[in-house]
Parts: structure tokens; C-alpha cells; sequence
């Protein structure tokens, strides 16, 4: 019987019933043999390694990549490296696409009870930036500071935050924070009437040794122009026509509608991360 289910090649030529290749169990089915075992055995120790090939090819160009620089949700190597919490990503819709209303008035889209951060100068415009600046500076010991990022000296490292029992710090902001004060400094260049400062003084009166306005309106706005190369964001805005109500003939705008949602850092949980480690208000 034996010799009819597998090949002769597995038995011994005067095999018996007690062949050490094939014995019977005792409901009369055949057991496996030691060989076939070992035969099973090595096919799933050769699949299982090609498995593992298979994922290390396909996963090592990725896990270089990102180990090399970060990630937008991981965090880069030139960046600050708070917990995974910190950099959590939602959606958020933007605003401030250009809307027409029953009578033809043109008018911007408002995210629901937000301040309006750029309308006529004010005390609860100020309070509003203001609370969205508040303490931008925080300190950082050298031990924490990002490898990826300019080194630092020793004339860096602030005196005033030295303690009985803390090292001497860095006294830093984040690179966003800095983009949102230069977008600030533009804001209030426009309302040179409110705001005092925000003129060059007269030409005989300059001092090369001062940092004047217009020189400090320049840095700003090649911050942001630098901040948003750099992130390069590829959500999609599409240009649509805005009609104006019927009737109105000739009236009507081509715009960029802006009002999509978008991919971003969470800004409170970041905020919340960077109090503690605050040192300076504004």
C-alpha cells in the first residue's frame, strides 16, 4: 500500500512495517515522514526569506529618504523635535476667496468666528494678533538643538537664562512664528498713520548703524517669499468664474477660489508644546 501512494525513491527496496521512512498510525493513515518534514520545513524558511527581500527592496528607498530628512508629519532634521502628538495632521479649510452677494457686491469669505487679523487697525485687531504671537521665543539647550540646523556658538548661548541649575540656553523661535511676525510687520506698514515707526526717517537722518524700516520690510517679505518656496504646497487651486447676480451684464470676476482644504501641522498642539519651554513675551 505504501508503495503505491509515494515514490519508490523514499523507501528501502525490502521496506517493512517497520520502514523508518513511513509508518502507519493507528487509525491506518500514513504519518509523515522525517524527510518530508524537513522538505516543508525548508520551503518555509526559503518563502519566508524572500518575503523579507521582497520588503526590504521595496521599503529601503523610503526609510532612507525619510531617515535622511524627516517628514512633513515626522518632523525634519533641520527642525525642533517635540513628541509625535505636536505634529499630528488635520484638514483645515482656508478662506478668503472672493464672493458675490444677491446685489453684485463683491465681498471675501470669513472663517466663522475668527478675527479678522487684517481689517482696519484696532484694539481687538491688536489683541488678536497679539494673542497669536504671544510668547514666539522659547529656550533651547544646546543638547536639544536640531543637528540639521545652523550650528550655533558659545556668544549664542543667552546669559540671561543661565540658572543655578540649567546650562545656558539658546534663546530661539520657530521658523513659522518669525514668518507670522514679518507677516505682521507687513500688515501694519500699510497703516503708517496708526502705527508709529513704520516710515524711514529723512534721508540726513539715517543711520547706517540702524536697522530702518524699509530695510526691515524687505527681510520680511523675503522670509515669506522663502517660507512659501519651501513648503510648496501642491493643493489645487483652481481658477473659476464668479458671476455676478443677473442683470449686472459685464460684471463678473475669473478668480483663484482659495476656499479648499488643506493638509496641516496642528497649530494649537504646537503651541501647547512650546509654552512650557517659553521664556520671553512680546
Amino acid at each position: 500500500m505504501l508503495h503505491s501512494v509515494y515514490p519508490s525513491l523514499y523507501f528501502h527496496s525490502n521496506s517493512d512495517s517497520k520502514s523508518t521512512i513511513k509508518e502507519e498510525s493507528d487509525d491506518g493513515l500514513p504519518k509523515p515522514t522525517t524527510l518530508s518534514l524537513h522538505v516543508a520545513l525548508l520551503y518555509f524558511i526559503i518563502a519566508f526569506l524572500l518575503l523579507i527581500q521582497v520588503l526590504l527592496i521595496t521599503l529601503m528607498p523610503m526609510s532612507t529618504k525619510q531617515s535622511h530628512f524627516g517628514s512633513y508629519e515626522t518632523g525634519f532634521q533641520t527642525e525642533m523635535r517635540p513628541s509625535q502628538s505636536t505634529l499630528t495632521l488635520h484638514r483645515v479649510k482656508f478662506y478668503g476667496g472672493v464672493l458675490f452677494d444677491e446685489n453684485g457686491t463683491v465681498s471675501l469669505s470669513h472663517r466663522p468666528g475668527e478675527p479678522d487679523y487684517f481689517g482696519t487697525p484696532g484694539p481687538d485687531i491688536d489683541y488678536a494678533w497679539g494673542k497669536l504671537l504671544n510668547a514666539r521665543m522659547i529656550k533651547v539647550e544646546p543638547k536639544d538643538y536640531p543637528e540639521g540646523a545652523a550650528r550655533l556658538s558659545k556668544q549664542d548661548l543667552d546669559p540671561r537664562l543661565e540658572h543655578h541649575t540649567d546650562p545656558l540656553t539658546y534663546r530661539v523661535e520657530t521658523s513659522g512664528l518669525h514668518a507670522l511676525h514679518c507677516l505682521n510687520y507687513i500688515r501694519k506698514s500699510f497703516w503708517p498713520e496708526y502705527y508709529k515707526g513704520f516710515e524711514d526717517p529723512p534721508e540726513h537722518e539715517k543711520d547706517p548703524k540702524k536697522l530702518v524700516h524699509s530695510a526691515h520690510l524687505k527681510h520680511c517679505l523675503q522670509q515669506l517669499q522663502q517660507a512659501l518656496i519651501c513648503q510648496a504646497d501642491l493643493t489645487p487651486t483652481p481658477r473659476t468664474w464668479r458671476p455676478a447676480p443677473a442683470g449686472k451684464k459685464g460684471h463678473g470676476l475669473f478668480h483663484a477660489d482659495v476656499d479648499q482644504w488643506h493638509t496641516c501641522r496642528n497649530w494649537e498642539a504646537m503651541r501647547e508644546w512650546m509654552y512650557p519651554l517659553q521664556e520671553y513675551h512680546l
